[in-house]
């Protein structure tokens, strides 16, 4: 938001966004479950500015364009682990 703010004018006095995800956790504890997977994720964005709204709803849609994180957990995305385990 920040980084997009001067391309579309818009004054940012302070912006704020509470994720929250809600997931099953039975597996976590060894029981039978739907996975371990996000159910669904809100992200809850709060913006005090005295710019109009039209103009910040623009610019809320181009950060959203451009959010990795809300990308990343729309799409199929392969996941790996690496380990390396280093002992004495």
């Amino acid at each position: 938001m920040v980084q997009f703010a001067p391309l579309y004018d818009v004054i940012l006095n302070d912006a704020n966004v509470d994720l929250r995800a809600e997931f099953d956790d039975a597996e976590k504890h060894d029981l039978d479950g739907p996975g371990a997977a996000f159910q669904k994720v809100t992200f809850k964005l709060k913006i005090k500015s005295p710019t109009p709204e039209e103009q910040i709803n623009k610019l809320i849609a181009h950060a959203e364009r451009g959010c990795h994180a809300a990308a990343s957990l729309s799409a199929t995305v392969p996941v790996s682990l690496e380990t390396r385990i280093i002992q004495p």
